[in-house]
Formats: C-alpha cells, structure tokens, sequence
C-alpha cells in the first residue's frame, strides 16, 4: 500500500452537503471517523457525500447479512474501542487482545472506508497519477495509521476501497471488501439494497437515507468527476477499468450532457 498521497490545499472545495443529527446519530463516534468525515465534507459535493454515508449505512446491513463483521482484524480495544472522551468500549478486548474485532471497531473501519471510498475524485487530488480508487484508498489508511490500526487492518479497508469498481472480484473476497461492493452496487441499483430489518435502525435508518441523504445528481456528478481526472491525466483512466469505460464513452459522445453513457 502507498501512503504518500497527501491531501493538497488547492483544487475547488466541496459543498459539503448538510450532515443532520438523525445523520450524525448513525456514524461511529470515534476521532478516525471524525477526522474522515472532515475529509469527505471538505473535498465532496453533497451528491457524493450523501452517496457515501449511503453506502456505509447499506455496508453495514451486508457485513450483518454475511455474519462478516469478525472477519475485520481491528486494533486493540485500549486505541479502536475508545471513544472520543477516552471510555473504553464496554464490550471490547471480549477476545483477550486476540485481534478479534468488535461490531463497535468494525464499523468505525468500514465507516473510514465508506465515507473517503470516493474523496479522490475531488479536483485536490486532479494531478494524482492513479486511478480514483487507488488513491482514495491510501487516503483512507493513512487516516486509520494514524488513529492507532494496525497495518491489517488498514489493508482490509484499502482493498475494500481500490476494489469497489472491480465486478466479480469483490463479491467474492468477503468482510468489507464484498460488503463495500455490494452497498455500492446496491445505491446503483444493480444490487437488492439490505431489507429494512436488517439495516441498523431498521426503518428509521430508512427514513434518513430516503429524506435526509438525497441522491440530487450523484450518477452525473461522479461520472463527471472521474472523465475530467482522466482528462487530465490518462493514467487514471486504463483502459478496462470502469474510469476507462466512462471515459471512453465520453470521447464516443463529446457533447453528452447527461449521466455519462458508460456509468
């Protein structure tokens, strides 16, 4: 894994988008998600950040689905389990420091994967010489090194992250990585979305996803983003790869205004 990718301080900032309480209620308190969520919100437009707290809210419902949540190696409790005041979680460390995860240290993982799996697509990261999902990906282990996870734990959620577009790869890998993939594919709709039982909060969970994570015009915006990268530098778009795929489509039809064909 590369760690080099540093956010720049120039490119166009997100817009960020509105992170409501009901919002807010369902991200895990914890200063790694604390610190991504700043990343995305900063970086993003409303349409992709909405779009990946969408998909960590689904990526919980099939890591539930899957009985994949301890296939996560999580830091130990005293740094993964803590919480923003230091309490450490009542249920951690069950596995005597084991490496076993907690449902609590699994979920701020696949939250940090969640939230950046996208973040690269803002113009910072324009002159970044890989395709999307690589860089975002080093995004997000730098920020879970930095918070104390181990190196295992950093690789699950980087290949959950640089696999997210690669079909028939993902889904079979389990953990994260087939969780990621699904929810991605199930905000798409090439994939059923988790039932409402087995999302957490159930119907509520729901509600927020329907009313307070509007999609606007997330299929325009991030296709958009990933042609005008390639753009600038082919090498983020190879050649059968999905960025390869909606570039191609663009240079097929130049003055499309709409979703991108290839999307």
């Amino acid at each position: 894994m590369c760690l080099t990718h540093e956010r720049s301080t120039s490119g166009s900032p997100g817009h960020g988008g509105t992170i409501t309480a009901a919002v807010r209620a369902l991200i895990p308190s914890h200063p790694a998600c604390a610190e991504a969520l700043a990343l995305a919100k900063s970086a993003l437009p409303a349409s992709i950040l909405y779009h990946s707290l969408r998909v960590f809210l689904y990526a919980q419902a099939f890591l539930a689905i899957f009985h994949d949540a301890d296939s996560v190696t999580v830091v130990p409790a005293s740094t993964a389990d803590t919480a923003n005041d230091g309490a450490p979680n009542a249920t951690a460390g069950a596995a005597g420091g084991s490496g076993l995860t907690t449902t609590r240290s699994a979920s701020v993982v696949l939250f940090v994967a969640c939230i950046l799996h996208d973040v690269s697509t803002a113009a910072d990261y324009d002159a970044v010489p890989e395709r999307f999902e690589v860089v975002a990906a080093d995004v997000a282990v730098r920020v879970l090194l930095a918070h104390g996870f181990p190196e295992a734990t950093a690789r699950d959620a980087w290949l959950a992250m640089a696999l997210h577009t690669s079909p028939g790869i993902a889904e079979r890998l389990g953990g994260i990585v087939r969780a990621v993939r699904l929810a991605v594919r199930a905000d798409f709709g090439s994939h059923p979305p988790p039932a409402t039982k087995m999302m957490p909060g159930g119907a509520d969970t729901m509600d927020v996803i329907r009313w307070k994570l509007p999609r606007l015009e997330i299929e325009k915006d991030l296709g958009d983003a990933v042609v005008r990268q390639a753009l600038v530098d082919a090498q983020k778009a190879p050649k059968s790869s999905w960025p390869g795929d909606l570039m191609r489509a663009k240079k097929e039809n130049p003055d499309w205004e709409g979703v991108n064909k290839g999307f």
